[in-house]
């Protein structure tokens, strides 16, 4: 199953956060993948599985 590359724009989007929420989950660890001289992206069930541990939770928009 091929899973779609997200950057830190689409990310916020598809979640449906803030871009103040998205640094602090940086912060907290939250996993990315990065190529050589590229930027940060994300793969989204490997990041609402790590919201979920992490013990975020989603009624509209994740929070904690």
């Amino acid at each position: 199953m091929k899973q779609k590359m997200l950057n830190g724009k689409q990310l916020r989007k598809e979640l449906c956060i803030s871009t103040t929420l998205f640094y602090k989950m940086k912060q907290a660890g939250m996993p990315y993948h990065q190529f050589p001289a590229s930027r940060a992206y994300y793969l989204l069930p490997e990041i609402e599985d790590w919201l979920r541990k992490a013990g975020y939770h989603q009624e509209k928009t994740w929070s904690k």
